[in-house]
Formats: C-alpha cells, sequence, structure tokens
C-alpha cells in the first residue's frame, strides 16, 4: 500500500502545475463573472459559470493524455520498469485523475454557488426572450448537483478509458509501424467510436439504459445520468482498462 500510495504521489506532482493552473484560471475568471453579476445582476453570469462545470466532462481525459504522454517522453524506462503490473501503473494515473477532477469541479461549483446565489438574490430580471428564464436553469444546477455531478464525472472516466487505451495502444504498435502508429490507431479508435455512438442510438440499447434517472420531474432532465447507462457502459469500461493494462505487460517497449 505504501509503495501504491508513493506511486500515486508521483502521479499527482507530476501534474501539480496543471492541476493549479486550472483551478487559477477559474477563479480570475470568476472574480470577472463576480463583478459582472453584481454590476447587472440579470442572470447571465450565472448561466455562463455552468459552462466550466460542464467542461468537466474533458478534465480526466486530457488529464491522462498529459500526464502519459510526459512519461513516455521524459522517463519511459524508468516508469515502465517499475516493479509493479501495468493495470497498477495504469490505475494509479486514473486514481489521481479523479483527485484532481474532484478538486477543480469542487472549485467550479463553489464558485458557481457563490456568484449564482449573490445573483439571484439581486435579480433583475432576464435580459433575454419572455419564454427563457436563465434563474430556473441555475436553480436546478444547484439543486441537482448529485444528479450532474455524477453525469459529469461519469462521462469524463468513460473517455479517461478510452484515452488510456488509445495512448497505450500506440504505444504498443510503435516499433511495427513506427511513424504510422498515431494514424492506424486513430483509424481503429474513429471505428470503435463510431461504433459506440451508433449502438447508442439504437432502440435496443435506449430500452436497456433509459432508466434510473436520479431525478426525472426536471425540463432539465437530460443532464443527468442514468442508472441503466452505467450498468451497460461499466463492463466495456472494465474491457478496454484490461486490454491496457495487458498491452502494457506484453507488448510496450522502451
Amino acid at each position: 500500500m505504501n509503495v501504491y500510495l508513493r506511486l500515486l504521489g508521483k502521479d499527482l506532482k507530476l501534474m501539480r502545475g496543471w492541476m493549479l493552473g486550472g483551478i487559477a484560471i477559474m477563479a480570475a475568471v470568476s472574480l470577472l463573472g463576480g463583478w459582472l453579476a453584481y454590476r447587472q445582476p440579470v442572470g447571465a453570469v450565472s448561466f455562463l459559470m455552468t459552462f466550466p462545470l460542464f467542461l468537466h466532462l474533458f478534465y480526466i481525459p486530457v488529464f491522462l493524455w498529459i500526464s502519459l504522454s510526459r512519461e513516455w517522453k521524459d522517463t519511459p524506462a524508468m516508469w515502465l520498469q517499475l516493479p509493479r503490473s501495468g493495470w497498477r501503473l495504469l490505475a494509479a494515473k486514473l486514481v489521481s485523475s479523479v483527485i484532481g477532477f474532484v478538486l477543480s469541479y469542487a472549485v467550479a461549483f463553489a464558485l458557481f454557488y457563490g456568484i449564482s446565489a449573490m445573483e439571484i438574490n439581486r435579480f433583475a430580471g432576464p435580459p433575454f426572450a419572455a419564454d427563457f428564464d436563465p434563474i430556473v436553469y441555475v436553480e436546478y444546477m444547484q439543486r441537482s448537483f448529485i444528479g450532474v455531478f455524477l453525469l459529469v464525472i461519469y462521462t469524463s472516466l468513460n473517455l479517461g478509458v478510452w484515452t488510456i487505451l488509445f495512448k497505450v495502444s500506440v504505444q504498443a504498435v510503435k516499433r511495427t509501424l513506427r511513424r504510422f502508429s498515431w494514424l492506424a490507431m486513430f483509424v481503429v479508435f474513429a471505428l470503435l467510436f463510431w461504433g459506440y455512438v451508433a449502438l447508442s442510438e439504437t432502440a435496443a440499447y435506449s430500452a436497456l439504459t433509459d432508466w434510473g434517472a436520479f431525478t426525472g420531474d426536471s425540463v432539465w432532465a437530460y443532464l443527468e445520468l442514468k442508472a441503466g447507462e452505467f450498468i451497460l457502459d461499466l463492463p466495456i469500461m472494465a474491457l478496454f482498462f484490461y486490454l491496457a493494462g495487458w498491452l502494457m505487460d506484453r507488448k510496450v517497449e522502451v
């Protein structure tokens, strides 16, 4: 356990600057947003402050892409020769990305909640068309913190596992395909992703997954994770992670 914690700490340290930089950017933008919301409390800033929450859909895949790229570029021999299986090395990466995600999302939500609470208290009426009230949407986002959080982290994790398998697959065929390894894997994964999206649009997929929403009583409920989707996609994510670990141990060379 101590060895694994040290490995996890190494991965967090590797990405510390990127993590803190993202939080600093959100804080700077929020200072400007807070000032605008105070000056013109019409709901626009609160509405826009929900966008950083959904940008976290890409947090884990981007985190893993950068972290793995740094390992391949700077310390491939040392990293791959650690006395740990590929699954454990990749699990440390995945856990560190989740830790970074939770910290960043918590900051983003706190900033959104603080600005939206101030703007709602000073609300002067929407500047938009009469059929759209941004405050209704903002209040939904405040109430449905857990549902939206689970959707975002689930989707980000899903994309993160795809990212891990893609990056490892490129390294696994690099010695054979050389300069064409990226192109070959891009074509393979583009076809895989196309098939995954096509499957998700079928009636059979909807019948299997369209149940278990955390709250289905809102016009915004489509933003929430359904238990059916999680249960069906979890084995796929586990298979992809298993394949990535297997390639790390059997096919990837320094």
